[in-house]
């Protein structure tokens, strides 16, 4: 079994999946982690698929999963950690806006004990070295009032495609997900905190990719819709069930 399983969602990411598995597996090899790097394909119409399959033909310890149509981040996130067998478990964005050398204070924190890391990129010790535009920065900022505002959430940074978490925690959280769009994170670390999960943060050096094809004014709507879902879910104690096929 895998120490460390790295997952890296991934939709139309063809410029960008070879530089990252080489990243990961190097970081790997360096730090002689067993790991595995999985690679979920959430529908892409590029050539992210054969190039993630060509190089786990010749590396086993790179994982393709795919699907189509494409489902939304989430679903890859949520399929990948579910899909994953190491003790520690850790997804990050195939354009490495945070780099993979990160992973390596993340499971430190992991080895202390915490269930789930949050990387942050609010805190003191964050190194922004390329920021977001006006708009996703201003965007950014208002999600996470709303979202305290409506789940309480005590994060300093909700949306940061960089979080770790141990097996356990893992399997429990994402088995009970249920949003696969843009506020899977807000449901993650609600539901974190609502079942007593020792949650911390960490700092990170991150650099804004430039080309992400998210629609700010969509993803908003979209996000502020899932977060009044999830609120209702935890009213109706949707979250105090088993997930389906659970017992």
């Amino acid at each position: 079994m895998p120490t460390l399983s790295i997952i890296f969602p991934a939709h139309n990411e063809a410029r960008s999946i070879r530089r990252a598995l080489e990243e990961a597996l190097g970081f790997a090899q360096a730090r002689d982690i067993g790991a595995e790097i999985i690679v979920v394909d959430d529908g892409s119409r590029d050539e992210t698929l054969s190039i993630a399959s060509e190089m786990a033909a010749a590396e086993p310890r790179i994982v393709v999963l795919s699907h189509s149509p494409n489902r939304g981040k989430g679903y890859a996130v949520q399929r990948g950690m579910l899909g994953a067998r190491g003790r520690y478990r850790v997804f990050l964005d195939v354009d490495l806006a945070t780099p993979v050398e990160a992973v390596g204070p993340l499971l430190a924190v992991l080895e202390e004990g915490a269930d789930v890391v949050l990387g942050s990129r609010h805190l003191q010790a964050s190194q922004i070295q390329v920021s977001q535009g006006r708009l996703r920065t201003w965007m950014g900022a208002v999600f996470r009032w709303i979202a305290r505002g409506i789940l309480h959430l005590p994060a300093s940074d909700v949306t940061c495609g960089f979080k770790g978490f141990r097996a356990e925690a893992a399997e429990r959280l994402f088995a009970a997900q249920t949003e696969s769009g843009w506020a899977f994170d807000a449901e993650l670390i609600h539901l974190a905190f609502k079942w007593g999960m020792q949650v911390r943060e960490v700092p990170v050096c991150w650099r804004d990719a430039g080309d992400s094809a998210v629609r700010p004014l969509s993803a908003a709507r979209e996000s502020l819709a899932a977060l009044l879902r999830i609120r209702e879910n935890d009213r109706r104690g949707v979250y105090d069930r088993p997930p389906t096929g659970q017992e």
